[in-house]
């Protein structure tokens, strides 16, 4: 059995019914964002999260134009769009492969802020980290910051991709992120 979208189309269909690939997603965000706009309650976050989803599906990631667009579908303000990207990791606000959670709770930020400093001269990235992460110079990879991975024990821990990593080292740190680049 073909898998179908929420509007009952599979892939093939929606495929032949737009031309070049830039087209054809134009045409789908569009389909997207009518579907959702006509539900009976468009504003409700399941609606918005399904909404988001495919509009990542399509484009494998969010810009801030799409945002603008599902917001005004939904007929909400941009900011519950963010609010909502922020509540759903699995969003993705950039075009990143990797994510990055570093733990700043007061163990880990104690024992790991040289380790911060590492990963942040390695990908790239100056300056302190805004709550929406910062991209790698890359961006590849986006480096985010968390009060607490509640791991105090184990501190410096931090998430890469949703896997957690205690205890690490500078050069274990180093070695994974050659690993990761080697992989771009």
């Amino acid at each position: 059995m073909k898998k179908q979208d929420k509007r009952g189309k599979t892939g093939a269909e929606r495929e032949m019914e737009a031309g070049t690939d830039q087209e054809r997603r134009e045409e789908e965000l569009k389909e997207i964002l009518s579907y959702y706009s006509s539900m009976t309650s468009p504003s409700s976050q399941e609606n918005i999260v399904s909404m988001m989803q495919e509009i990542q599906e399509l484009y494998g990631w969010i810009s801030a134009e799409h945002k603008e667009m599902a917001a005004e579908a939904a007929g909400v303000k941009l900011s519950v769009i963010d609010c909502i990207m922020k509540l759903y990791k699995s969003l993705k606000p950039a075009p990143y492969r990797h994510r990055m959670t570093f733990c700043t709770g007061k163990n880990c930020h104690r024992e790991g802020q040289n380790l911060l400093d590492t990963v942040k001269k390695e990908l790239g990235i100056k300056g302190k980290i805004p709550a929406s992460g910062a991209l790698s110079s890359d961006k590849k990879v986006l480096l985010e910051t968390r009060d607490c991975l509640k791991q105090c024990r184990t501190a410096p821990n931090f998430l890469l991709d949703g896997k957690l990593y205690s205890s690490a080292g500078e050069e274990e740190i180093k070695k994974l992120l050659k690993k990761l680049r080697a992989e771009l």
